[in-house]
C-alpha cells in the first residue's frame, strides 16, 4: 500500500513539474514572437549599428 502512495505523489509531482516547465517554455516562445514582430515594425537597432560601424570603417574612422 505505501508503494502506490509514493507512485501517486511522485506521478503527480511529476505532472506538476511538466505543466511548469511548459508554461515556462511556452512563455518564451510568446516572449520571443512579440519581440520579433515588434523589431520587424520599428526596425532593429543590430542592423542600424551593423551600417553604422561599416561606414566609419570606409571612411578611415573619422
Amino acid at each position: 500500500m505505501e508503494g502506490t502512495l509514493f507512485v501517486n505523489g511522485f506521478l503527480s509531482y511529476l505532472v506538476v513539474y511538466f505543466i511548469f516547465i511548459a508554461t515556462v517554455v511556452i512563455a518564451f516562445v510568446i516572449g520571443f514572437s512579440l519581440r520579433k514582430s515588434k523589431n520587424a515594425k520599428t526596425g532593429t537597432t543590430e542592423t542600424v549599428a551593423a551600417e553604422g560601424s561599416g561606414s566609419e570603417k570606409e571612411n578611415g574612422g573619422q
